[in-house]
């Protein structure tokens, strides 16, 4: 019988490292693995799965962590689970049961603590193991379980507003379908003035709160009625639309975003997600499921540092770096500051710097992509050569060549302050 597999999952990689003393003593040691990021839970299942234990850190003690623990739980229910929290979670009992977890662990706990804890959930997981091979040495054969293929997910955010964050989610979820093939999705996450419908000349006659008013809490009946509150739009991108009254915005909670995304992931290849310029549970919810987020800023100073500020708080969260780009929008000439100054704050770069065109202006209020409206500005020029690298090799090949490094840096000059004469 193979040795047991643990999956840790929580935000710092604390728990992690002490999990890895525990198993030492353990015989036979069970396999190990840590992943600090919700979204990448669904890719390590697919590549190193099944498990049979999933401890849960104090990241997850939340309402809206607690969700994303029912829905791996409602997926893979005979994965056992430990929770290993510092706090009770803010939430009610039965969000707690619905986990389905086995043992709770209160956190800062001593190795001896945790190896009990742990020796009993490994128990039971084997006892379920030997369950399930009796049944199946009766039936003459196993459970065949093809795993769900679940879409990726692209999250745009930024601290300050204007920044073009719905202008850039639009042209990516057109990108992707329009040179994949495959089927591409915008859900509007700025829940009290989204403007995804508007930017798209849409008339969505649902929303996300119509879809979350279903009467069924099924998940697999969200997952297969949510294209019914869904919009296409001629691009064939489709898009999940804002409430229309903003006062629904406050009954949908982290956990309602959760099922949403999760739904909608189940249905296409690639999700969009557009959020507001803030950092509240909701948009904390769709970070966490996400494969990438872009976070934006234009070329002045209050933005650039409202950036700074809202990297620092990611970190300060636990939000993995290496799932944050960065996007510089609307750069301009002569504003008093450049792009080579704010690229110097920034060390990790920006995966774009995007020049303020009046080909932008013109495709919303076409309500088409820019992408399709002026596919050779340099605008979208530059929007391609951003995202050329979220495309497989071979679809890559069927976009327009990337634009000459001459080209490339000849745009930069264009954004460089120029030095003062010297008096002669």
């Amino acid at each position: 019988m193979r040795n047991p597999k643990i999956l840790v999952l929580d935000r710092s990689e604390g728990l992690g490292e002490q999990l890895e003393r525990v198993v030492d003593d353990l015989r036979p040691r069970p396999e190990l693995h840590t992943v600090t990021r919700v979204g990448a839970v669904g890719d390590l299942l697919d590549s190193e799965g099944p498990f049979d234990v999933l401890i849960a850190g104090p990241s997850l003690a939340t309402r809206s962590g607690l969700a994303r623990l029912e829905v791996i739980h409602d997926e893979l229910p005979d994965m056992h689970l430990l929770l290993a929290f510092s706090r009770r979670p803010d939430a009610a009992l039965r969000d707690i049961v619905r986990t389905g977890a086995v043992d709770l662990v209160q956190l800062p706990a001593d190795d001896e603590l945790l190896k009990e804890s742990l020796n009993r959930v490994l128990e039971l997981s084997r006892k379920t193991r030997t369950a399930m091979a009796a049944v199946a040495a009766t039936n003459g054969s196993g459970p065949v379980l093809a795993p769900n293929h679940l879409g990726s997910v692209f999250t745009m955010s930024s601290a300050t507003g204007g920044c073009g964050k719905t202008f850039l989610a639009t042209n990516l979820a057109y990108l992707l379908s329009h040179y994949t093939g495959k089927r591409a999705c915008i859900v509007d996450l700025d829940l009290q003035f989204g403007e995804v419908s508007t930017a798209l000349r849409l008339r969505p006659k649902f929303t996300i709160y119509d879809a979350l008013q279903r009467e069924d809490t099924d998940e697999q009946a969200l997952q297969e009625h949510i294209e019914e509150y869904m919009v296409e739009h001629e691009s064939g991108v489709w898009v999940l639309a804002a409430p229309k009254d903003p006062a629904e915005a406050d009954r949908i909670d982290p956990p309602d975003v959760t099922r949403i995304i999760s739904a909608v992931r189940t249905r296409f290849d690639y999700v969009v997600v557009d959020t507001p310029s803030a950092l509240t549970e909701v948009v904390l919810a769709a970070f966490d499921l996400s494969d990438s987020l872009y976070t934006m800023a234009t070329l002045d100073l209050p933005s650039v540092r409202n950036m700074g500020v809202f990297l620092g708080t990611l970190e300060k969260l636990k939000i993995p770096n290496d799932n944050i780009k960065l996007i510089l929008n609307k750069a301009e000439t002569d504003v008093g500051i450049d792009v080579d100054q704010v690229t110097r704050l920034f060390p990790q770069g920006f995966a774009s710097v995007l020049p303020y065109a009046k080909e932008v202006s013109r495709s919303i209020n076409l309500g088409v992509p820019v992408l399709a409206s002026s596919p050779n500005a340099p605008v979208s020029k530059l929007i391609l050569d951003g995202f050329r690298e979220l495309l497989p090799a071979s679809d890559q090949e069927k976009m327009p060549a990337p634009a000459p490094a001459v080209e490339a840096s000849r745009f930069r000059r264009m954004f460089r302050r120029q030095p003062a004469p010297q008096p002669r």
